[in-house]
């Protein structure tokens, strides 16, 4: 088997997750283009947070926070975790900074005290 770099991993991740149509590619108005997570990739990533959180036995914020932090291990599956709960937690903050109305998320990063005003 060989090696791949984060990078590659990282890559094959979101190769997976276009052909899969969990996101799909934005262009902002500052002209860069992101991905967003459509809303059944958004159902799909919220279920699979659950099922590799149980599966891995670890938690799926932490292991974002080591990706910021640049500690995570190069590892395909707890890599994976880390980035769905970036996609999952950065796709709420912009639906609700549109106006959007969100259920209860089942990961949250950054302001733990930010008001959850969702039902």
């Amino acid at each position: 088997m060989e090696l791949q770099s984060k990078e590659e991993i990282r890559n094959e991740i979101l190769q997976l997750w276009l052909r899969s149509a969990w996101v799909y590619p934005f262009e902002a108005p500052d002209g860069k283009s992101y991905l967003r997570l459509t809303p059944g990739g958004r159902l799909k990533v919220r279920r699979r947070i659950r099922d590799l959180e149980n599966a891995l036995g670890v938690e799926g914020e932490e292991l974002a926070k080591q990706e910021e932090a640049g500690t995570l291990p190069v590892e395909r599956e707890k890599l994976e975790l880390a980035m769905m709960v970036q996609a999952y937690d950065s796709e709420r903050r912009f639906i609700r900074s549109q106006g959007g109305v969100l259920g209860t998320p089942a990961v949250t990063l950054g302001d733990a005290e930010e008001p959850e005003a969702e039902s």
